[in-house]
């Protein structure tokens, strides 16, 4: 339902309490016959605006229109006021001058219009997370809301239930976002104790206290009754209310951190999962390879080609590693280095006594403190660079560098870039893919790793930073 017709039928809710109230408080037939015509001028007056005139008026381009429009509205109400007044003589403390009647009716259409604006704005701000915007927006719902159970008592109803009903909807709204949108989640990130989080949370309450209890005061004493006072009934009433809001922000506070870390563990379960599940249909079956790889072997050594053998000896030490270690949730640092070199070696097999290829590789001989690292981290980084920068054809470069300070892992791989041939069907694939290295990286290590990555027309930089500290091993 468009919001235009949300806010007639509330209108026609608010029209139709005050003709019930009208016919059963008032028993002259001329004073209750001409205050009805008068709420039915103001009310087709308003039905116009909010259904024709505000939807299709209020915009920058058309602003003259609107403009145009408000002022027949004023003329057109003040008439029908004045031909009333004619018609339905009241006595002078009973009436009001047409032009006013009409004037504080377009009052009342401009301050909504204007609030509706503000709210509307602060709607597309709340969209891209500002929760300020958001806090405001519905302390503005609140407040219109409350503003609109004030005006039964213009016709008689207890002042005192109204003005409690009405400023007890903003005030519960902001003790309600105060707590649970700024305190709650301030005391948290701060880790603040809890002597800290009730002085803070008893301030909050005594200053909404004092300015809604105050505001109550005031109302009461507005409606032409000076000698109406709540005699401290609003400030306990403020005080219980806000007891009570305050211990239902905890309560919902609790239970929505609660859920938020469920949700966060099982997305970080199923992303590993999901990694790893993708990570394992990227590869070539091992054990079939294993088979073919022994074969293979004899093979060469019974050709005697030592440098064919070496290089299947090496790509089965590869599987191995592939078959039995990459299936742990860690392994050592070492072993991974050590997986990292037999592939380099391997791939130096096939570019061997090339001049115009560059290999420079630095990595580390040992590792302190027996570190763990998930396996077939680093790698992918390394298949992708000998992947895409090394050609037979043309000067290649590759250049790892990897370090090791304490917990921390610092890789560097720098290598130029080539295209393959269309006909190269893995020319759009790194080994287990960059893509998913990044997913891993972000599920296992989330807030412990660094990665930049940049790419030329002809080079590739990538530079990780990895946290293996205490609290991730085992």
């Amino acid at each position: 339902m468009k919001q235009r017709w949300v806010e007639f039928l509330l209108i026609t809710f608010v029209y139709l309490f005050l003709l019930v109230v009208t016919a059963s408080n008032i028993f002259n037939k001329v004073e209750q016959v001409a205050l009805q015509l008068h709420l039915l001028t103001a009310y087709v007056m308003v039905s116009l605006y909010l259904l024709y005139v505000y939807p299709n008026f209020f915009s920058a381009q058309k602003m003259s229109k609107w403009v145009i429009w408000i002022t027949c509205i004023f003329l057109i109400q003040s008439s029908l006021h004045y031909v009333i007044q004619s018609i339905y003589q009241l006595p002078r403390y009973k009436s009001a001058p047409p032009f006013v009647v009409a004037g504080s009716l377009l009052l009342a259409l401009l301050s909504y219009t204007a609030i509706k604006t503000v709210i509307l704005r602060l709607n597309s701000l709340s969209r891209n997370n500002s929760i300020v915007a958001k806090t405001l927006r519905n302390f503005l719902i609140a407040l219109m809301v409350g503003t609109f159970l004030l005006i039964p008592i213009a016709f008689h109803v207890n002042v005192y239930i109204c003005t409690l009903a009405a400023l007890s909807i903003p005030f519960s709204y902001l003790l309600f976002a105060t707590h649970n949108y700024f305190l709650l989640p301030y005391l948290e990130a701060n880790k603040s104790p809890r002597t800290v989080a009730i002085v803070m949370s008893l301030l909050i309450n005594l200053i909404c206290i004092i300015l809604f209890s105050s505001l109550m005061e005031i109302v009461v004493k507005s409606f032409n009754h000076t000698y109406n006072s709540f005699d401290g009934f609003n400030i306990i009433f403020c005080i219980i209310l806000g007891a009570l809001m305050t211990w239902l922000a905890n309560i919902l506070y609790n239970h929505d951190r609660k859920q938020h870390y469920q949700i966060v563990g099982l997305k970080k379960e199923l992303g590993r999962t999901a990694a790893d599940l993708r990570l394992l249909q990227s590869q070539i079956n091992p054990h079939f390879l294993f088979n073919a790889m022994n074969t293979l072997f004899g093979l060469a050594l019974q050709e005697n080609a030592e440098k064919t053998a070496s290089g299947i000896q090496k790509l089965g030490d590869m599987m191995r590693f592939m078959l039995h270690e990459n299936q742990q949730d860690t392994i050592l640092l070492a072993r991974e280095i050590a997986y990292i070199k037999e592939y380099i070696e391997l791939q130096q097999l096939r570019i061997a006594n090339l001049p115009s290829i560059q290999i420079s590789i630095d990595l580390p001989e040992d590792t302190l403190e027996n570190l763990q690292i998930a396996p077939m981290l680093l790698i992918p980084f390394i298949e992708n660079a000998f992947k895409h920068g090394i050609s037979l054809n043309s000067p290649s470069w590759v250049r790892v560098q990897l370090y090791i300070a304490h917990s921390s892992v610092k890789l560097s791989v720098y290598n130029s870039i080539h295209i393959g041939p269309e006909t190269d069907l893995e020319q759009n694939k790194s080994g287990i893919g960059l893509d998913n290295v990044k997913s891993r990286l972000n599920m296992i290590y989330n807030g412990q790793h660094e990665l930049h990555m940049e790419k030329t027309n002809s080079e590739f930089f990538v530079f990780l930073t990895l946290n293996l500290n205490k609290d991730k091993q085992g």
